[in-house]
């Protein structure tokens, strides 16, 4: 079985790698740019399956696998290794040591599962991983480990009939699209991750080498068209918003099969192979490569900002540079060189086990730490900033665990309290810790949905199908708790109150609302619930907080790192922000008795919020104060936003709008 080099491939391959490179860089309408990624499995499927029955019964695994090398691995280890040297000037030891960890597992192969594992709510944000898009080289890998082993014993197995295989792949492919459909409904990050969900995405480009010739050329006309605007609307209504890859990913897929299927010339295959489509597509693996790191590192610098429409050209135009160097002198010479297979898979395994050890070696120095001063390691990691060692824990026996406490010692406080809330209140511990031990009044976290949550009222949250249950259950766990334990005097409440509301929140019952309306209406039901004599309610605001990284801009000062950007905080478009939710929570606090502590008017004196207090930098991300934070700045927080009044034994005051001191500590530094 022969076959012909297929210039509308490499047309594809451009479309593809365009509509990701559009996505990426925040291109206006093309939300779906994503979809180039299946492009490119389907393209990976056809193309693998069609060497793999041309070899036929004369396969070698061995030449197999060195071809892939040869393809696959020079280009990827440059790229990771000229990461690993722009992450020595332009990252932070916990960045560097992440984009160490992320280059050895990205050189063997499991780039996919690294992130799988490594990406979520309080890592660093995944589109500042200069690695990132390994993820689908690594999905590429492990589908070329297994597909030639399963084609070679399906073909001798099939003694030279096609129909065997074909079923065989067939079923492959209905399997994989079965494990998508339910990873999505009950995992969505692993149904991108992983393997099995994108299998049959390759199955289908795989079963297009046994397909009949489409020759008749009007058939061949309208296949073209409709592939062609299949992946055109694919990449300008599908949305990152959406399950995926579920039913939505059948758009793209079918789309590139229509495209790829042989067929006689078409207006649509033309155009596919014209001169400059072809020549994009022939780079677009380097271009793939190349085209993140590129941007990521230039967001490092300018601290997380995405780049101007004038910058983004100058970056793309560096990137394809590179993409072509690349292929011109690393790619083609390499496909062409004729080794034997023995020595090309030798040489690959050796160059990948270098590269591994180097991105292993900087994962196990930290990322470097004497890259810095010592002033700067405060704020070298995410990990670091979050660090604050538990002074205590209580088990409470109603809720069936052991819990983190702090403030004064449990079993001696005068009161005893429960802080509730998502990681908005896990933030706030040390600052509870503080005002905990001055007022005799002992905490315990409890670190579930967010109070607002779980009967009434819920948040539709996709990436979580059992978000509503969970939040339902751990609700009514707490207040069975606090039903039973009236020696717990004092709940405080607190949540990411303002960035909920732009969240998908919802009734139970469907009924239309306001968002800011439905939280109140969930808190207020709480509220009623949980009321009893001697107890006191209280809710706390969401701390003002930058909805930016300003962390590592804050230690570039400290540390001489390669950075564009200021420490200031918008403080006009915060104080926008806060406001509805403010008003909302000051009037439910203002009708039942609850106490409102409201952290904007401690830190955003004279409509400017402080990024310093103590001359110490607050902030862990764009959304968290550190956790680790000297003593005396928790305390100057914990009295700028009013802690220390609110929590006071006897105090008549409703709300709690004024800092409990002035504000000598309070400070703001900007580059």
């Amino acid at each position: 079985m022969t076959f012909d080099y297929r210039p509308d491939i490499d047309g594809l391959r451009a479309i593809a790698v365009a509509a990701v490179i559009l996505f990426h860089f925040d291109v206006p309408g093309f939300p779906g740019g994503f979809v180039g990624v299946d492009i490119f499995f389907v393209i990976s499927g056809y193309l693998i399956t069609r060497l793999l029955a041309g070899e036929g019964a004369k396969l070698s695994l061995i030449e197999f696998y060195a071809r892939r090398i040869r393809r696959i691995l020079p280009a990827m280890l440059i790229t990771i290794c000229f990461s690993l040297i722009a992450g020595w000037f332009l990252l932070l030891p916990g960045d560097y040591a992440g984009l160490g960890h992320s280059a050895a597992y990205s050189t063997v192969g499991l780039a996919n599962y690294y992130f799988l594992w490594n990406t979520g709510y309080f890592d660093r944000e995944s589109t500042l991983l200069p690695l990132l898009h390994l993820w689908s080289l690594g999905v590429e890998e492990q589908f070329y480990l297994v597909w030639p082993v399963l084609l070679l014993v399906a073909n001798r197995l099939a003694r030279g009939r096609r129909l065997p295989i074909v079923a065989l792949i067939s079923i492959v492919a209905l399997i994989s699209f079965s494990i998508a459909l339910h990873l999505v409904a009950i995992d969505p990050k692993q149904a991108f991750y992983v393997p099995f969900s994108r299998a049959w995405e390759l199955a289908l480009g795989g079963l297009l080498v046994f397909a009949a010739p489409i020759r008749r050329r009007g058939t061949s006309e309208v296949c073209g068209l409709v592939g062609l605007c299949l992946v055109a609307a694919s990449t300008i209504w599908l949305s990152p918003g959406q399950p995926f890859p579920g039913l939505s990913a059948l758009f793209p897929v079918i789309g590139a099969v229509l495209l790829i299927w042989p067929r006689s010339q078409s207006m649509i295959s033309a155009l596919l192979a014209s001169a400059p489509l072809r020549s994009t597509g022939k780079i677009s693996y380097s271009l793939y490569l190349w085209h993140w790191p590129i941007l990521v590192f230039f967001r490092h610098y300018a601290g997380t900002a995405m780049p101007t429409a004038a910058e983004a050209s100058v970056l793309v135009a560096v990137a394809w540079l590179a993409a072509y160097l690349s292929w011109r002198f690393v790619e083609e010479p390499l496909r062409r060189l004729r080794a034997p297979p023995s020595r090309a898979f030798a040489a690959g395994l050796a160059a990948a086990v270098i590269v591994c050890l180097s991105g292993n070696a900087i994962f196990e120095a930290g990322g470097f730490t004497s890259r810095i001063p010592k002033e700067a390691e405060a704020i070298s990691s995410l990990d670091v900033m979050w660090d604050w060692p538990c002074p205590q824990t209580v088990g409470i026996p109603e809720l069936g665990s052991t819990f983190c406490a702090f403030g004064a010692p449990w079993n001696k406080a005068r009161h005893h309290a429960i802080l509730w809330g998502d990681s908005h209140a896990e933030h706030l511990a040390p600052l509870f810790d503080a005002a905990g031990q001055h007022e005799n009044t002992a905490f315990f976290l409890y670190r579930a949905c967010p109070a607002a949550f779980g009967e009434g009222v819920h948040r539709d949250f996709p990436e979580h199908p059992d978000y509503q249950e969970s939040c339902a259950t751990s609700r009514k766990a707490v207040v069975h708790m606090l039903r039973q334990r009236k020696d717990i005097d004092l709940v405080v409440l607190s949540s990411a109150w303002t960035n909920l509301a732009d969240t998908n929140v919802v009734a139970d019952d469907g009924r239309p609302a306001d968002r800011v309306l439905l939280l109140r209406d969930g808190l207020l039901s709480l509220v009623k619930e949980i009321t009893a004599r001697q107890r006191r309610i209280g809710i706390i605001g969401q701390v003002p907080v930058p909805g930016v990284d300003l962390t590592s801009c804050a230690a570039m000062r400290e540390s001489g790192m390669l950075r564009r950007c200021s420490t200031d905080m918008d403080s006009e478009q915060i104080l926008r922000r806060w406001s509805p939710v403010v008003t909302a929570l000051e009037s439910l606090a203002d009708e039942n008795g609850v106490f409102f502590v409201d952290p904007l008017k401690g830190m955003c004196p004279d409509r400017h919020c402080a990024t310093y207090i103590n001359g110490e930098f607050i902030y862990r991300d764009k959304a968290h104060l550190r956790r680790n934070l000297r003593p005396e700045t928790d305390d100057a927080i914990a009295r700028t936003i009013g802690l220390y009044s609110a929590f006071a034994t006897g105090q008549e005051q409703k709300q709690v709008s004024t800092a409990d001191a002035a504000q000598p500590h309070t400070a703001s530094k900007s580059n």
